[in-house]
């Protein structure tokens, strides 16, 4: 069975103008999403994104770029393949992220990559759209995206509601995608059940830079959600395996966070294994989830808290995380 679909540039090249208007190409048999966890406190939501270009951008070189501002980490190539994106941030900041595109690019994208479904990662996808670029994801993220799959809300107020049509990925993969595009090649792959069901890395292999996408929080406690089938263990094991696919000169594009190096997703490894430690060990000596919250068992990494997922935050997703078996 093909895992992998592969795209590049010319005359040789799958016809992509096609999939702007066609139904999604799928390029397995759709494997069952993950159920979700049982419903635990959730976090608040996020504060909705303010309008405005990104705060700053980070120049790779060889035409690759990060673009740092609100919302998720967006990747950047450019060249004369046109302009490939990872990641589209909010909606009300499209505008803003798309000119900025065209500034660096010379033109619009042409092609998007979603790493995962959630809305600072994905929610510019119909602007996106609308300037000419082909969305491609995991088979889940336009699952959820579309509304196929009932989703919890992260703040916990029903479900997500449905993107529109224009927003949902047009090529979908199970197992990842090749592009050969600017004069490098870009392996996109699933990984497994770790911030969602959903999530890929992009690895530009050339120059060696790797976007994990929200399955790194560089420095900074993560968001693991269960209900759209993340998983605690599968977040500690997917970060392993990117750490079997970098070196000590691999630059990293976290979701979130500064650019960053094997040695810091070293540190969110060691991290991650001292938390679920801490919280196992509450959960074998009997205690409730208040209790265990209550005991903070992660003041030993309490300088990775943040205005999002702050130490009991963190210890309510791990807790829930591993009581569900995740």
């Amino acid at each position: 069975m093909i895992g992998r679909i592969t795209l590049m540039s010319g005359a040789a090249a799958l016809s992509l103008a096609a999939c702007a208007t066609a139904p999604a190409v799928v390029a397995d048999p759709a494997p069952q999403v993950a159920a979700a966890a049982p419903a635990s406190p959730p976090p608040p939501p996020p504060p909705a994104a303010p309008a405005g270009p990104p705060q700053r951008v980070q120049d790779l070189g060889g035409g690759i770029y990060m673009l740092i501002g609100n919302g998720g980490n967006i990747g950047l190539s450019v060249g004369p393949d046109g302009a490939f994106v990872i990641d589209d941030q909010f909606p009300n900041n499209a505008d803003q992220n798309l000119a900025k595109i065209r500034e660096l690019a010379g033109g619009g994208p042409k092609f998007v990559v979603n790493t995962h479904w959630h809305g600072d990662h994905a929610g510019g996808n119909a602007a996106f759209a609308g300037a000419g670029a082909t969305i491609f994801a995991h088979e889940n993220v336009r699952k959820r995206i579309s509304g196929q799959v009932a989703t919890p809300a992260l703040g916990g107020s029903g479900n997500a509601p449905a993107s529109p049509p224009e927003a949902w990925p047009v090529v979908t993969f199970t197992q990842g995608v090749d592009f050969h595009l600017n004069g490098e090649t870009i392996n996109v792959y699933k990984v497994q059940a770790s911030h969602t069901d959903g999530d890929s890395f992009v690895h530009f292999r050339e120059p060696d830079i790797l976007h994990m996408g929200d399955v790194f929080f560089n420095g900074r406690f993560p968001v693991i959600d269960i209900g759209s089938g993340g998983s605690v263990k599968g977040f500690l094991a997917a970060q392993k395996d990117a750490l079997t696919r970098v070196s000590a000169t691999t630059r990293i594009i976290p979701g979130h966070g500064e650019l960053a190096t094997r040695a810091d997703l070293e540190k969110s490894i060691a991290m991650l294994e001292g938390a679920i430690a801490a919280v196992q060990a509450r959960i074998d000596a009997g205690d409730t989830l208040e209790q265990a919250v209550a005991r903070k068992p992660l003041a030993p990494w309490s300088s990775w808290a943040w205005n999002f997922i702050n130490e009991d935050r963190f210890t309510t997703i791990v807790y829930t995380g591993l009581k569900a078996g995740t």
